[in-house]
């Protein structure tokens, strides 16, 4: 059976019920004239202006490609762009690629651009971006230090090797679950995903580039994180995840890797990373149910035992509590010395608010900490309520409004009188931050407390139970890289640096040799 790009329109497609966000009208390869209608999940096509007769679905196999004139190269390290003169569809069917070329002026394809890069991976990579260094390192996954020629923007570049991620158990789905997720959320404190970029043989998801480590990264290094820094991550992770739980998207991986900052010394630039694991609420199967890192996660994911059954967003609230709670305290909940006896303590999920960690705390501290980590997800607090408690009212409004996002805050209640008490609590936080710092007080540091370093066991990311149950083969999990997507020792590369500087979490001696033969690499060293 011959494939084809275009089809007919599936009969369930009423235009009347769909959002039209852009058109156009091309010129084919033999002169033809076609107007072509932009929607969510099709592209519609009609000659002229007649009635639209055929659809193409913007699916996984369906790309798109920007097409340059050539021009001629100053030398061989010459790579600048020629003009932009034309956009081209592709269907990957295995066998063949089918493609189809249209012509139009630049602006407009500049547009269908961000439009079709919101929902579609585009066609080849090499020739768009300058790739300075490797900055972590995967299974079968790499994650490079780039920068895009057209316009000199700083990135990370995932990238995935196709056929080792496709031949994973459920990998394909994994990867266009996660895209598809990344593509739909749009919020400051959510690492945001550019564009995705697909060869034969590769996918390079184009990435923000972060450069303040992650959290474990900081409580590794004893970094010392006072109350208000606290307030700042708490709030920060809660304002990312408001922007999920309103698309009815829930993360459920939420641990100290995935707390990434975007600038060094920064708590308020605070990112949720890695969503291998989100999902929407209402799907009819979660791709994987049981699943997260032991110590953080919820009692109703980790015991679940129908893996057809449902849980709510309401999980990440209880794997924030245990952030929240390893952030206050310097040990984690659920600190057993093996990796079987941390998953027994997370599924019992007894948490110990009596330690001499939490005697001199805050009051609305542990007020908090109480009401996110609630065994019964039906009794346990929301993110909005969150955002409304005492604890973290002030933090929010003041990086609410230094992120100029006030309609973020609407549902707060601004009513709420608490000025009055923040004078109180301020004097509470400084004596907490003086007394678990001090190095003279039986109140453990947090920076001191050898519960920081997580075992091993959690360290290497083991996922709950067995493999088949928690879905540890995709590629999302096996994919994971040495640096976390975080490129926290890197400062902003100088174009085609003559002298090249491997990761410091890499050995160099491991780069010097691929460097040679891995053509991404051309800008990282000069002969």
């Amino acid at each position: 059976m011959q494939q084809k790009l275009w089809r007919p329109i599936p009969n369930d497609f009423n235009i009347l019920n769909e959002r039209l966000y852009i058109q156009g009208e091309f010129t084919k390869e033999n002169g033809k004239i076609r107007v072509l209608y932009g929607y969510d999940q099709y592209i519609l096509s009609s000659k002229n202006v007649s009635q639209p007769n055929k659809c193409l679905r913007l699916e996984f196999d369906v790309k798109f490609e920007i097409l340059r004139k050539p021009i001629p190269k100053k030398d061989k390290d010459d790579d600048s762009l020629g003009p932009i003169i034309g956009l081209q569809f592709l269907r990957d069917c295995e066998e063949n690629m089918i493609k189809l070329r249209l012509n139009a002026a630049t602006q407009q394809i500049i547009e269908w651009r961000s439009y079709l890069g919101e929902r579609i991976n585009q066609w080849q990579f090499h020739s768009m971006f300058r790739v300075y260094k490797k900055i972590g390192k995967g299974n079968f996954a790499s994650v490079y230090q780039a920068e895009r020629i057209e316009d000199n923007q700083q990135l990370a570049i995932k990238a995935f090797a196709k056929q080792a991620a496709y031949q994973e158990e459920n990998g394909k789905n994994a990867i266009i679950n996660e895209l598809t997720i990344m593509r739909q959320l749009n919020n400051t404190h959510l690492m945001k995903l550019y564009e995705v970029y697909e060869t034969n043989n590769s996918l390079y998801v184009t990435l923000e580039l972060l450069e303040g480590g992650s959290l474990y990264d900081l409580i590794k290094d004893k970094v010392q994180i006072n109350t208000k820094q606290i307030q700042q991550i708490i709030v920060g992770i809660l304002l990312g995840l408001q922007e999920m739980h309103k698309k009815e998207i829930m993360h459920r991986d939420l641990k100290l890797e995935n707390i990434i900052f975007k600038k060094p010394k920064k708590m308020e630039s605070v990112v949720i990373a890695d969503f291998g694991l989100a999902t929407y609420v209402n799907e009819p199967v979660y791709l994987f149910c049981r699943c997260g890192t032991p110590g953080f996660v919820a009692p109703e994911v980790i015991n679940i035992k129908d893996m057809k059954s449902k849980y709510s967003s309401i999980c990440d609230i209880y794997s924030i509590g245990l952030v929240f709670y390893l952030l206050l305290t310097g040990i984690s909940a659920f600190n057993g010395k093996s990796y079987s006896t941390v998953v027994k303590q997370n599924r019992e999920a007894n948490i110990n608010f009596d330690i001499k960690q939490l005697k001199n705390a805050p009051g609305q501290a542990i007020s908090l900490l109480k009401q996110m980590l609630e065994k019964d997800p039906k009794k346990r607090i929301n993110i909005e309520r969150c955002l409304n408690h005492p604890f973290l009212y002030d933090t929010a409004r003041q990086m609410i409004e230094d992120e100029n996002q006030d309609n973020s805050f609407d549902e707060i209640d601004e009513q709420i009188q608490i000025q009055s008490m923040m004078l109180q609590m301020n004097d509470n936080y400084s004596q907490f931050d003086f007394t678990k710092n001090n190095k003279n007080s039986p109140l453990e540091s947090p920076i001191q407390s050898p519960g920081l370093v997580m075992q091993k066991q959690i360290k290497q990311q083991k996922q709950i139970d067995s493999q088949k149950a928690v879905g540890a083969d995709s590629p999302l999990i096996k994919g994971k890289i040495e640096s976390v997507d975080s490129a926290q020792t890197i400062g902003t590369p100088t174009k085609k640096s003559s002298v090249f500087s491997p990761s410091p979490q890499l050995k160099p001696s491991r780069f010097s040799k691929q460097t040679q033969n891995n053509p991404l690499l051309k800008y990282s060293k000069k002969d």
